[in-house]
């Protein structure tokens, strides 16, 4: 998922997604394939929460946030300050004023909401367990008719003008905190009551059991997103698609979510035990690649995707590839740095603490 992302941000701040759209033919539609395919990771991140805090807080946790939060100020610290020296009389007042407040500036729009749904999870965690399965499912099908529908329908041509939602939802393309907590209860039902009515009576040999199945249905909802792209391409289509609560990749997310809930790793507890150490760092990986003073510096500056010539050459989707696995590891490692760092300074605050109680 975080490498989606990263490949989300080349389009973004790469520019693959207009020059894609200029050049047209086969490296337009390759941009729709592999771009389309990749709308689910921000929507994942938070039905995992869902699924796996749902079940068990409904107290107020400050460790927790504080687990969070402390990361995102080392980070919107650190860097200005790094850059400041490295660049003298570049940072502004204002940046390092910023700096101090990431949660309140919005260094980063995803933590932000990540973090404003961590506060409020204890108390959607106490509606959640009394809700019964008929009133959950209506719940989320009405969060599903509001976000996924509704929004979507003003926005297209003959409903634009007919259909409003100015001053009642505003979600940003799916990035507002509406769509988080819609989200985040979409994976508390999914941890309550899965998909079916008749869940525990399914056999774990049955075709619904089966991991590719779900992936099957990720796949074709990604194709039907190409499809309607270029069967409508003059009712402002494109833009809709791409949201993130557009009905069908928040379909998409389920079957892919679901396709790795299904995967049995109990087998191979060492890849399992790997997946968990290397996705620890992905938060980090996310601070520190999509940090306003990082982002031009990597995708203008160092591998500048943002020109026509770097998308004609044949093999420039092996190049997001590198590029992806570069950024990947590079974050990877120095969020590591910072966590081996807290966790040092946590262990000597420690064993001074035992060290005063003794005296």
């Amino acid at each position: 998922m975080m490498m989606q992302i990263i490949f989300l941000h080349i389009s973004d701040y790469g520019d693959y997604t207009d020059i894609a759209q200029t050049l047209g033919g086969h490296t337009e539609l390759a941009y729709w394939l592999i771009w389309l395919m990749c709308r689910c990771p921000v929507y994942i991140f938070i039905i995992i929460m869902g699924y796996f805090l749902s079940t068990s807080e409904i107290t107020f946790n400050k460790k927790r946030i504080l687990k969070c939060y402390l990361p995102m100020l080392f980070y919107s610290i650190t860097i200005p300050v790094i850059y400041g020296i490295l660049k003298p009389n570049v940072i502004t007042t204002d940046q390092y004023l910023k700096a101090f407040i990431p949660f309140l500036s919005r260094t980063w729009y995803f933590m932000t909401l990540y973090l404003l749904v961590l506060i409020l999870s204890p108390y959607l965690n106490r509606m959640v367990q009394g809700l019964d399965r008929e009133h959950f499912l209506i719940l989320i099908g009405i969060c599903f008719c509001l976000f996924s529908v509704w929004q979507p329908l003003s926005m297209l041509e003959p409903f634009e003008g007919i259909i409003g939602i100015k001053k009642i939802l505003a979600t940003q393309g799916g990035k507002s905190l509406y769509d988080f907590i819609y989200m985040y209860l979409l994976g508390a039902y999914l941890r309550k009551y899965h998909l079916f009515r008749k869940h525990d009576n399914i056999q774990d040999g049955s075709i619904w059991s089966k991991p590719y199945l779900y992936l099957l249905g990720f796949l074709t909802l990604g194709l039907v997103n190409v499809f309607i792209v270029y069967s409508y391409p003059d009712v402002g289509i494109e833009d809709v698609i791409g949201y993130n609560d557009n009905p069908l990749v928040v379909l998409q997310c389920i079957c892919l979510f679901r396709t790795f809930e299904k995967l049995d790793l109990s087998r191979f507890k060492k890849l399992g035990n790997a997946i968990n150490y290397i996705s620890a760092g992905n938060l980090g990986i996310y601070m520190i690649h999509e940090h306003p003073l990082i982002r031009p510096l990597i995708w203008e500056d160092i591998f500048n995707t943002d020109r026509i010539a770097f998308y004609s050459e044949g093999d420039y989707l092996i190049k997001f590839i590198l590029i992806i696995l570069l950024v990947y590891s590079i974050c990877w490692m120095l969020d590591w740095c910072r966590r081996m760092l807290a966790f040092l300074i946590k262990k000597l605050f420690k064993k001074e603490k035992e060290v005063t109680h003794d005296n």
